[in-house]
């Protein structure tokens, strides 16, 4: 049976599924899938907009930190590695532009049907991968300082990022074999092959290890940072501008993120989950098909966010951007320190804090004997 949408204009969905991302997890040939009749205009726009910032602003982003004159940060290693996986993102918009505006045909032929597919999965693993890596730095640097500074190499980050690049490459492989064009109605589809109980299972299995996991890893490592700025801060009794804006930038960040993702990969779980408990219900199935079409422009957003983030919350990139679009003026820092960065302030500040504590204890100890 057909369910009524009242407060949506809808139309109905061919049995081919014409979007993006991989939405085939269940089909029931008794539903009617639908989708929202005005994102066939609101997408094109946004993804247009997308691929003009985003290709803009991570250009300058990797040209600045790649150029930059003087010592740069290991945590850039990651910035860096970061904006080139959005950066070869957005090189494949342009496709699914095309596939919006001509009524989700694909004409641009299989091998990029399965090129761009596996670019987009690539990209999602890589980012929660190198802002797990990002975050287990930051946690290194401000929790155990002591243990960072024998550890945080450059060699070590650049050999991260590498390891985080096979990985993702490796974990996009379903998408790349998953993928191919179907013919319907007399128009060409870029969509999933059958969706049996194995690939359910792997996408299952994928979702939790390589998504949800990574998250729950950031989350942890940012509340123990959190947690610990904030004695810190209690415990200084003053207030101190760097540690209220280092969490607030830790924030922005993670708040960027799951916005820009987790929505979609809880409607894509539960797609998955429906396909495995073989829902007989349609309207489950048909929620999380709209949650899936809704939510992905999100994620595809995340791709031109950060450049800015950094910009308007790190001086440090501040002004190796704007020293990269005028190279000729000379950008003049609030401080003498800028230049340092900002786990480096924290890490010094916290170490201080740490060893003011243990001599403490220790004078209390030998006080007592």
């Amino acid at each position: 049976m057909r369910t009524a949408w009242p407060e949506m204009e809808l139309t109905e969905l061919s049995p081919v599924t014409t979007v993006t991302f991989n939405y085939e997890y269940y089909y029931d040939d008794n539903c009617q899938y639908q989708h929202l009749q005005h994102m066939a205009t609101f997408l094109p726009v946004l993804y247009t907009a997308v691929f003009l910032v985003g290709i803009v602003g991570n250009s300058i982003l990797i040209v600045a930190l790649v150029f930059k004159r003087g010592v740069q940060r290991l945590i850039d290693v990651f910035i860096i590695n970061l904006a080139a996986s959005d950066f070869i993102f957005l090189i494949t918009l342009p496709f699914w532009v095309d596939m919006e505006v001509s009524d989700g045909s694909w004409r641009v032929g299989s091998f990029l049907c399965k090129a761009s597919s596996y670019v987009i999965s690539v990209n999602m693993y890589c980012s929660i991968l190198l802002l797990t890596c990002m975050s287990a730095d930051r946690y290194l640097a401000i929790m155990y300082p002591s243990i960072a500074r024998r550890v945080r190499t450059r060699s070590y980050s650049s050999g991260l990022c590498i390891c985080v690049w096979l990985l993702s490459c490796c974990l996009g492989m379903p998408t790349l074999l998953s993928r191919e064009l179907k013919k319907q109605y007399g128009k060409t589809y870029c969509t999933d092959k059958a969706m049996t109980e194995a690939k359910q299972i792997t996408s299952l299995m994928l979702l939790i290890l390589a998504f949800f996991f990574p998250l729950l890893s950031i989350l942890t490592f940012y509340c123990s940072i959190t947690r610990r700025l904030c004695v810190h801060y209690q415990r200084a009794g003053k207030h101190d501008k760097k540690l209220r804006k280092s969490i607030k930038i830790v924030f922005i960040v993670v708040v960027a993120f799951v916005i820009s993702w987790v929505p979609f990969n809880l409607f894509k779980l539960m797609a998955v989950l429906l396909g495995l408990l073989k829902q007989p219900d349609c309207f489950p199935n048909m929620v999380a098909q709209l949650g899936m079409k809704v939510s992905s422009p999100f994620a595809f957003a995340n791709s031109c966010a950060n450049p800015f983030i950094y910009y308007c919350f790190d001086n440090y990139i501040r002004r190796a951007m704007l020293r990269c679009l005028w190279p000729r003026v000379k950008i003049i820092s609030s401080s003498s320190n800028n230049s340092d960065t900002l786990d480096t302030r924290l890490s010094h500040s916290l170490s201080n804090f740490v060893a003011g504590e243990y001599a403490a204890r220790k004078r209390k100890r030998s006080l007592s004997l």
